[in-house]
């Protein structure tokens, strides 16, 4: 007798990963988390988290499904790298079948519920995408070492450089150079470059609360700042768009503060997300059996 058969979707990312279980009807029998799921990182790890967070979804779902009946659809942080997602699939799995997406993927088919539209996320980094006969086409997500821009991180480095910059009287003192040596609590540049040293792309995030509130409070120079993330996140999505025609979801802890600054023709293809990024592959991934 054939066991009857299931599907996961799993939104995977630098912090945690979401599941999500569902029958071949699209019932939504059980969703759970469990932790990091960036394959680049660490592809062990993020297969351990999967697996945790989709016998949790399996447990809630109350009924006796293994995983060797469950189709797993997971987009992932790292999965735009070839050699990372070539790792992944050399590790044994106990599930029916797997198909990898990038995370940025799965986003943008979930906000547009498989239709044709474009996605930018920005949070911690950033990058863009458009889905649009059966294809992605992207923009950016290449790290904080040589882009991200307009992301939390780039918004810490920005900051953090500028601070120096103050510090060495080539720019002037202003509301966010105090907040910088108040969040390091520190008086010196030699502090901040020994505080940052070492410092990855999460790190630099933590300091965008500090740009934003700066901003907030009518400082220049972070207002120089968000202003230019804001037009690089209006020229991305400009060309993800196929000359404005395309909706456009803009997703990510600072898309409330983005949204206001883009150009009125990127404002005019706002819209909100349908559904999440785990339902967004799993719709791709029955598509595909």
């Amino acid at each position: 007798m054939t066991k009857e058969a299931y599907i996961i979707g799993v939104d995977g990312g630098g912090t945690r990963c979401r599941a999500q279980l569902e029958d071949m009807h699209g019932n939504i029998l059980g969703q759970a988390e469990s932790g990091s799921a960036n394959i680049m990182t660490n592809a062990e790890q993020a297969l351990r988290s999967i697996i945790s967070a989709s016998e949790e979804a399996v447990y809630r779902a109350g009924r006796p499904i293994s995983l060797d009946q469950v189709y797993l659809g997971a987009g992932l942080a790292g999965a735009n790298i070839p050699s990372a997602v070539k790792q992944f699939h050399s590790l044994p799995n106990p599930f029916k079948a797997v198909h990898v997406m990038s995370d940025l993927h799965s986003a943008c088919l979930g906000a547009h519920n498989g239709s044709p539209g474009a996605l930018v996320i920005c949070g911690t980094g950033s990058a863009g995408t458009a889905y649009q006969n059966g294809e992605f086409f992207d923009r950016g997500g290449y790290g904080i070492a040589v882009g991200d821009n307009a992301s939390g991180a780039w918004l810490g480095l920005e900051a953090i450089k500028y601070t120096l910059l103050a510090f060495d009287g080539v720019k002037e003192k202003s509301v966010l150079f105090f907040s910088v040596c108040a969040h390091f609590n520190l008086k010196t540049a030699a502090e901040l470059t020994a505080q940052v040293k070492g410092f990855k792309g999460g790190d630099y995030g933590v300091l965008a609360p500090v740009v934003v509130d700066a901003f907030d409070k009518d400082c220049s120079i972070a207002t120089a700042l968000i202003t230019k993330g804001a037009s690089y996140l209006s020229t991305i999505a400009a060309s993800l768009s196929d000359n404005y025609r395309l909706p456009l979801s803009l997703v990510g802890g600072l898309n409330g503060i983005y949204s206001p600054l883009l150009t009125e023709q990127v404002q005019s293809l706002l819209v909100a997300p349908k559904s999440s990024p785990q339902t967004g592959v799993i719709e791709y991934m029955k598509r595909k059996l």
